[in-house]
Parts: C-alpha cells; structure tokens; sequence
C-alpha cells in the first residue's frame, strides 16, 4: 500500500507539472476552442516532438509485454525489439517535411485523409478502423498498468484497473492536446530515469556473469539469437521489421503528431533525440525482462516480470516512485489513442454531417465519447491474456494494413487518387483479417507482410487502370 501511495502522490504531481507546461504553450493560429482542444496547433519544438512521439509509441507492450517476452523467449527477443530503434528517424524524416509543408491547417489525421482524397467509403473505413484498433489497444494498456499497480503495491488486479482507468480520464478529459502533448514530454523523462535506476541496480544486485551462467545453465537457448524455440528465424525477423518499423509510417498516433511540429528545426531535433531515446527505452526495459529471468526463474505469467523486479529490488516508497516510470509509458500511449479515437467519432463523424455544431458541443460530445471507449475498454481488460504482446502487435498491424498505404500514397504522391486509395485500403483490411484467420504464416511470418504487399498491389492495379482509361479517352 505505500507503494501504490507513492504512485498517487507522482500522478498527482505530474498532472500538475504537465498542465503547467500545457498553459505556457503557444497556440499559434488557432483560435477556435475545440480545434485548439482536439491538436493544439503546431506547438511541438524538438525535444517535445521527440519525447511525445517515442512516448506515444512506448507503450504497455514496451514496459510490460517486451519485457515479458524477452523474459519466456531470451536474449534474440531483446535483439529483435531494437528493429524498432530508428521509428521516430523514419516517422519525422520520410513524412515530416511533407506534413509541414501542408498550406493547409487539419486537427485529424482523418480529416487530412477526407480533404485529401475525397472520397466517403475511404474516410467510413478509415474510422471504424481507427476507433476499432484504437480500442483493442487502449484495452492492452489497461491491463498493462493494471498488472503494474497490482504487481507492485499488493492490491487486486481490478483495483488497480479501477485506479487506472480514473487516473487515465482525468488527464485527458481536462486538457485535450496540448496538456497530452505535455504529459508526454513529462513522462518520458519519467520513463528514461526510472528505466535507467531499474536495470542499474538488476545489474549491481544481480551481478551480470552470475546471470548469464544462471540463465545458460536453466535453459540453454534463451541465450541464443534464434529464440528459446527457435522461432526468431529470419523470415520473422523481416515481417518483424516491417510492423514495428517501416509499418508505424502507418499509425494514426504517430502520424497526427506531425500536424502539430513547429518547424524545420524541431524536425530535425526531434529526430536525433527521438531515435536517441528510443534507443533506451526499446534496449533497457526488454534487459530487465531478459535479467529477470535469472531471479524469478517460474513465473507462470510472463507480463509480471517487471512489477516483480520493482517490488523485489527496492523498498515500498521506491518501488511507487519507480513504478512511474512503466505507467508513465502505458498513460503516454493511453491518453494520446483515446484522445484521438474519441476526436474521430465526434469531429470526423458526427460534425461533418453537422457542419453548424458549435466548439462547446463538439467538446461535450468528444468527452462523453472518451468515457465510453474508456469504460469499454476497461470491460475487455477484466479478463486479460497471459501475454499482451501479441494482443497489442495485432492491433499494430491492424492499423497500418489500413492506413499505410493512403498515408504515405497521399503526402508523396500527388496525383494518386481517392479510389486507389480506398482499394489499398479496403485490400490491405480484408487480407490482414483472412491472414489472421487463417494462419498462422509459414516461418512465423506476420500478417502485415502479405497484407501491405496486396495492399500496395491493389493501389498500383487501380492507378494503371485509370492511366489506361484516361489514355484510351485522348484517343
């Protein structure tokens, strides 16, 4: 209980900070109150954008579901997770410059994709697969902070989802953007420090060559590359590379960070710093999982790894401090997909069809949508799975099958059409779903992989039938 007291008096505190933080932030252009709410206006210098991005990114599945995967798989999980490292680089340096350069001013990724292709199956598809994936993934946080609550302080696993949950709707029910934008930027220096104390005093306490011959003599493989089964061949390793690197070029909560850079500069800043710090928070928490292996060598639900390592190597008060750290990554990543989900329903959905509603009655509307994805969510994570990793990659790749493509199609290619759009969107659901059902792939091969491919070749197939048509008609 003095732990979990101590993760109170933390929320507490950085609630105040990030709405300090919130309030001094220039707002640019934007005047009108639920615009302001919903992006904030282009508001993210380069160490924000940088801590904002990689936050939203970091989520339970880094904290809690990496670390337990490394725990049960081994040390080539820990090499596989660091694919991911160069996300914020390839977001901000292949889709930045593209997005700052919009004359444009959009609060939604959505309705950037609706002014762009114009096309009205496009943007129904587009947001039933958002609020839909955003869900299952909202839903994967919650059980990740609830599992660190539980884990650490001693209370129930329902208790700390309660907790959770409140904690969750209070920062972002009272902020919108700017204050999520802000809360980012607070937690991830939170995440850096506490991940860093964590592996520091595994290490010291732990003594590294100790572990290792531990951790050989237990179970052999999980020292090596392939995987304590083998599974980590090269065919997955790929299909890895492409969903939690190339493929986050397709993540609506990544992507709509761009409409809001400040400039140039902040571009690059953000990548140096980004890639930076995701190369901490990728390799250190997946270590600890890996490490842990060696002091809690039976644990029947992998996830718990982490909490067992803060409630164990530090006393109570500690241990709540430190707890901030994995909570401040599964809150980042919460506040920004609910944030946005909710934004979708009520600005990409309901406004359009009543363009008159005023800025107050969008934000009524956005927060009471925030509460029921919320307490839906939370009904899912009453009954969580052993391993959350699988869950939240799913939802990964449910994502980009839909929206790479469009996304990055519609900010490089000028002339590409809302219906190669909308094929390459429709193919990539379609096949990601049957791909799913079906599977799994030879060679672990992720669904992503066929998905993107038919996806792109759906695209391409319409762009050459309509050059094609449009030739015939010169003729």
């Amino acid at each position: 209980m003095t732990a979990l007291i101590a993760v109170v008096i933390y929320l507490i505190f950085s609630l105040y900070i990030s709405r300090i933080i919130a309030s001094k932030m220039k707002t640019g252009l934007v005047a009108d109150k639920a615009n302001r709410f919903f992006i904030g206006g282009r508001i993210l210098n380069g160490p924000l954008v940088a801590l904002t991005l990689v936050a939203t990114y970091t989520s339970a599945s880094s904290f809690i579901g990496g670390p337990g995967a490394a725990y049960k798989i081994g040390l080539g999980w820990v090499w596989l997770a660091l694919i991911q490292v160069p996300v914020a680089m390839l977001t901000l340096g292949v889709l930045g410059p593209k997005f700052l350069a919009l004359k444009d001013r959009h609060s939604t990724l959505l309705e950037w994709l609706d002014h762009r292709f114009n096309s009205p199956w496009l943007s129904r598809i587009a947001i039933v697969s958002l609020v839909a994936g955003f869900i299952a993934m909202i839903t994967v946080q919650f059980i990740g902070g609830a599992r660190m609550f539980a884990g650490v302080s001693g209370i129930s696993y329902e208790l700390g989802l309660a907790i959770f949950v409140v904690t969750v709707l209070a920062y972002t029910l009272t902020g919108g953007f700017r204050a999520v934008a802000a809360t980012d930027a607070v937690q991830g220096i939170v995440m850096t420090l506490g991940i860093v104390v964590l592996l520091v005093t595994l290490l010291i306490k732990g003594d590294v060559p100790a572990m290792l011959a531990n951790l050989n003599q237990q179970q052999s493989p999980l020292l090596s590359p392939w995987g304590s089964e083998q599974q980590l061949g090269w065919p997955m390793m790929l299909s890895f590379w492409v969903l939690v690197c190339f493929g986050t070029l397709g993540l609506p909560h990544t992507v709509v960070r761009l409409l809001a850079v400040k400039d140039k500069q902040a571009l690059r800043k953000g990548m140096v710093y980004g890639t930076a710090i995701s190369l901490l928070m990728t390799l250190l928490p997946h270590l600890c999982g890996f490490f842990g292996r060696a002091i809690y060598p039976d644990l029947t639900i992998p996830d718990e790894i982490m909490p067992k390592l803060i409630a164990g190597l530090f006393s109570p008060w500690v241990a709540g401090l430190l707890l901030a750290a994995p909570i401040a990554a599964v809150m980042s990543s919460v506040d920004s997909m609910l944030l946005q989900s909710a934004v979708t329903l009520v600005r990409d959905a309901v406004v359009k069809t009543r363009p008159t509603m005023s800025s107050e009655r969008q934000l009524t509307l956005t927060r009471v949508a925030m509460v029921v994805i919320t307490l839906l969510a939370a009904w899912w994570a009453l009954k969580p799975p052993d391993m959350i990793v699988w869950l939240n990659l799913a939802a990964f790749g449910a994502l980009q099958s839909v929206f790479l493509w469009p996304i990055v199609a519609g900010i490089c290619w000028p002339s590409i059409s809302g219906e190669a759009a909308l094929a390459a969107m429709a193919t990539g659901l379609i096949s990601y779903l049957l791909a799913f059902q079906f599977g799994p792939l030879p060679y672990n091969v992720h669904a992503i992989v066929p998905a993107l491919l038919l996806s792109l070749v759906a695209m391409l197939t319409v762009v050459a039938y309509q050059g094609y048509c449009r030739r015939q008609a010169i003729v």
